[in-house]
């Protein structure tokens, strides 16, 4: 009988683990047949670059008091680049203000958004259709035009030179950036694929280092959302590759 009561707690012990540590965590919220429904259409190209498990694309429900999706459904990639998918997104409760075509990673932490469903929208009815049109979501693709576009390429190629002579134009970030040994620290490369920590990129976005005067610059006021650096910490450490 002590035997017996021993195994329980003990079994009770691992459940109690396995909630804490993230393994529990399904691609999909389990969907109920109430509430409303989206239906969402879109052309996607690059979706199979993302690296599940660590992210996904979804379509998602948010409220405005989390950053975590309340109910998602993961967005299958089309058997053809560009060719059209449907997701449908049934059983969305009143406390969703939002539905998004967007990325979250394996907690359901928002990380971006490519397209919005808002309130409005949601309330008129209880059958919603949307297009998303054409949308690039690969994961590099994302990187060029939330990061590198955004602010990067005003010091690194959008002018006639670019800051140490790397340019992180859409053309030619990818090849300046892969395997291209840093020319602000020594022995490391801008980026090592397979190798977040070991990547000068990554490092300057992310730490300290570029504080220094040489540099002249703090990049970590690059990027400040902890998704966004986890995003391109993944894309490194999943091969830092260019998306087809």
């Amino acid at each position: 009988m002590i035997m017996k009561k021993i195994l329980l707690i003990f079994a009770g012990i691992l459940a109690l683990q396995s909630c804490d540590d993230g393994r529990l965590y399904e691609k999909e919220v389990p969907i109920s047949s109430e509430g409303r429904t989206v239906t969402l259409r879109a052309k996607l190209t690059g979706i199979s670059t993302w690296p599940d498990p660590s992210m996904y694309v979804v379509v998602a429900g948010f409220n405005d008091d989390s950053d975590y999706a309340l109910i998602n459904k993961a967005v299958p990639a089309p058997s053809v680049e560009g060719e059209e998918v449907t997701v449908q997104l049934s059983g969305i409760k009143e406390n969703v203000t939002r539905v998004e075509l967007c990325v979250i990673n394996r907690l359901r932490k928002h990380i971006l958004t490519y397209y919005t469903i808002n309130e409005e929208l949601l309330t008129a009815s209880n059958e919603i259709e949307a297009n998303a049109g054409e949308l690039n979501v690969g994961m590099y693709n994302t990187i060029q035009e939330r990061v590198f576009n955004t602010t990067c390429v005003n010091c690194h190629g959008a002018a006639t030179s670019a800051a140490a002579g790397l340019y992180l134009t859409a053309d030619r970030s990818h090849a300046a950036i892969t395997g291209v040994p840093s020319k602000k620290i020594a022995g490391m490369n801008i980026v090592e694929p397979g190798d977040a920590g070991n990547s000068a990129l990554y490092q300057a976005l992310s730490t300290d280092v570029s504080i220094q005067d040489e540099w002249h610059y703090n990049h970590t006021a690059e990027v400040v959302d902890d998704g966004i650096l986890s995003m391109i910490r993944q894309w490194i450490t999943h091969g830092a590759k260019k998306d087809q």
